[in-house]
């Protein structure tokens, strides 16, 4: 069966960061609406069957709801609970029902949520965050017409997409996380809201994307030391506020914050690193783990992750190959 998987993150661009700064919200009507053209796009494509992942505010159930899709609409068997764990669940599933490609919208902190079920899952990520240095901005239809055209195998995965780069990291406590964009130690003692607000506590950035034109806490090593998506390296970026130079950096959108900065370093692929506490570790933006005085975190950057879907190319790609011209039914 050729299938494209579907989820949206209900919570994505709604977090504290609209109390603190010019981020706008992003609607469930706004998501709902993306769905649905992603939805038909794909079906246009080829796709066989849509494989939703529901979610507590039904956004996936209600983008579908009128529309004749002769049964080419299928939920996945799970209760989701409005946790960040639906997402990396829902991505397990898709990989065991042999997904073609995946659409998901959300920021960076969504994206990754899915890389921890799939690390290698092929993806077509949707910007809807708060920071989206990871997803696409991109015409729904366009986006689903790509990951229908790879489902239907008029593309093959290989010609149209780019494995990212993960950071790995090793937690003093034994277990193992991940970050697409970015990890970063935050002088803080509390995950609390999770998003880092406070330019003042960042102590060290570490970026696999770190592009200047980003928004996000990545802005700081972007405006610093430029590493793109396709760079085969990352860069390292030690802050601190007494510092004697500085750089502007937009960490949350709207909001422009000057950030010392004491050492900038570029880190080659496979290269590892420290994060020494103390301090709350966030990853692409968001705090999920706190270290004591005398722990530390090991941190390695590989090109071992999503399989990223370019949807602009990959739709030149099909007019190319003239998979859009069709013969017209006598």
């Amino acid at each position: 069966m050729t299938t494209v998987g579907l989820i949206a993150n209900p919570l994505a661009g709604k977090d504290v960061r609209r109390f603190v700064s010019a981020a706008s919200l992003n609607s469930d009507r706004s998501k709902i609406e993306i769905l649905k053209r992603c939805v038909l796009g794909a079906i246009d494509a080829g796709a066989e069957k849509i494989l939703l992942a529901n979610d507590f505010r039904n956004l996936t159930i209600r983008a579908v709801e009128g529309l004749n899709l002769d049964g080419k609409i299928e939920e996945i068997l799970f209760h989701p609970e409005g946790r960040r764990t639906d997402t990396t669940e829902a991505a397990k599933i898709f990989k065991e029902e042999g997904v073609k490609s995946v659409i998901s919208l959300g920021g960076d902190g969504t994206q990754r949520d899915l890389v921890l079920g799939w690390r290698d899952v092929p993806l077509l990520p949707i910007s809807t965050g708060t920071n989206n240095v990871f997803p696409f901005m991109v015409d729904p239809t366009v986006a689903g017409t790509a990951a229908g055209l790879i489902a239907s195998n008029h593309l093959s995965i290989e010609e149209v997409s780019h494995q990212a780069k993960v950071i790995h990291v090793e937690l003093p406590n034994g277990s193992k996380d991940l970050a697409l964009v970015d990890v970063v130690l935050v002088d803080e003692r509390l995950t609390g809201s999770r998003a880092v607000i406070k330019s003042d506590s960042v102590k060290q950035v570490l970026a696999a994307i770190a592009n200047p034109a980003c928004i996000g806490l990545a802005s700081i090593a972007g405006r610093s030391n430029p590493v793109y998506f396709d760079d085969e390296l990352a860069v390292s970026v030690i802050c601190d506020p007494s510092a004697t130079e500085s750089v502007y950096a937009p960490i949350m959108p709207g909001s422009v914050s000057e950030v010392g900065i004491v050492d900038i370093k570029e880190v080659q692929l496979g290269e590892s690193i420290e994060l020494n506490g103390p301090g709350a570790l966030a990853f692409d933006g968001e705090r999920d783990f706190v270290m004591g005085e005398n722990e530390s975190a090991k941190a390695t950057v590989l090109r071992n992750g999503p399989k990223v879907i370019n949807p602009i190319f990959a739709i030149q790609t099909a007019a190319a190959n003239k998979v859009f011209l069709r013969k017209r039914n006598s």
